[in-house]
């Protein structure tokens, strides 16, 4: 389930966004602040940030354009119509999407799908991101570890890395280990 973080500064129906037949179910936090909001977002993570502006200590779209830039959470900011299109140019650009108020529940409730859909296609292309960085960083460590094979022990780069393979293979440990047991042995 999806948590959600709701920043209103008056009384804001979750019940009718996050309800039965909304399509978007989510354990609802709510504040009334933009620091209390902040503080909240540094300490816990949320998938979805809603804010209702204006807010009691600012207008409210610093605040999305923070969250937006912080976290990986969906981002919805409401607005007054008559500042929507001011609104829309900074907060857009942030990465939040902006909805001009009054609005249709079905309206609100698809602003929130899509923003609930963006954060999770995001979180996942974090996760694979990370994963590719992680692959890199053991490639790294492995070709280091050939590299001193070869100017220590004389070996071609091809009988380091069959080394290297044999040694994970008969320890049963990834060549990551392996690696970073020869580079302790050899760079220390």
């Amino acid at each position: 389930m999806t948590r959600a973080l709701v920043v209103s500064s008056t009384a804001f129906d979750t019940s009718a966004l996050f309800g039965p037949g909304s399509g978007v179910f989510a354990d609802v936090v709510s504040c009334r602040r933009a620091d209390e909001a902040r503080r909240m977002l540094s300490s816990d993570s949320f998938g979805l940030v809603i804010v209702n502006a204006p807010l009691e200590d600012e207008l409210g779209t610093d605040l999305a354009c923070d969250a937006a830039e912080r976290t990986s959470a969906g981002i919805v900011l409401f607005v007054k119509a008559q500042l929507f299109e001011v609104t829309l140019a900074k907060a857009a650009k942030a990465g939040a999407i902006v909805v001009g108020k009054p609005c249709q529940l079905g309206y609100a409730r698809m602003c929130l799908q899509v923003a609930a859909a963006t954060a999770a296609r995001m979180n996942k292309m974090k996760r694979t991101v990370a994963n590719l960085q992680s692959k890199v960083a053991e490639i790294k460590t492995v070709d280091r570890a050939k590299c001193v094979l070869m100017q220590y022990l004389g070996f071609s780069e091809e009988a380091a890395h069959k080394y290297i393979e044999k040694q994970a293979m008969d320890s049963r440990r990834n060549r990551l280990e392996v690696a970073e047991e020869i580079l302790r042995t050899y760079e220390n």
